[in-house]
């Protein structure tokens, strides 16, 4: 009985690999968003990311709520960098433990707009056939017209999705 106990409890407690598809994964939020600033004006930038069905297949998808204190004909956006894995990975902590690197896979940026107050915005990417996890990087960028447009440093989504 206690050998059946102690290798229950074992089990129970070992990592199980993600699946996660269609659930939806904060990156920063409100109380934190992603602040961008150059050429007197600054972006915030804060929302979800998942890995859903859609009528196009499986796809990386980011939904945004930016806005922007506006200098000058300046635009805030969200760029998505989607990320794909080929090993097996498992839930360590907040963030996943893979066997295999993460490797770029495709970029998308959402709509940009000057809004003064936070608006919804939402990008898209594929995802790689031949893997098995997607994760996304997200960062917040303004859209300055003749320049190369600022951007935050990237964030991360928690966990990774099996798709």
């Amino acid at each position: 009985m206690e050998a059946g106990l102690i290798a229950a409890l074992t089990v129970a407690a070992l990592p199980t690999a993600a699946q996660a598809l269609n659930v939806e994964r904060t990156w920063n939020g409100t109380n934190n968003p992603l602040k961008v600033t150059g050429y007197g004006s600054t972006g915030h930038a804060w929302g979800t990311w998942k890995v859903g069905n859609t009528s196009n297949g499986t796809r990386s998808i980011v939904n945004s709520y930016t806005k922007l204190n506006n200098a000058d004909n300046h635009k805030v956006y969200v760029e998505l960098q989607t990320q794909v894995n080929a090993g097996y990975c498992v839930q360590a902590s907040k963030y996943m433990n893979c066997t295999q690197k993460y490797w770029n896979h495709a970029t998308a940026e959402t709509a940009h707009h000057s809004s003064k107050s936070y608006t919804f915005k939402s990008a898209s990417t594929g995802v790689k056939s031949e893997a098995d996890y997607a994760r996304g990087m997200v960062r917040a960028r303004l859209d300055i017209p003749y320049r190369t447009d600022p951007a935050t440093g990237w964030s991360y989504t928690d966990g990774g999705d099996k798709y």
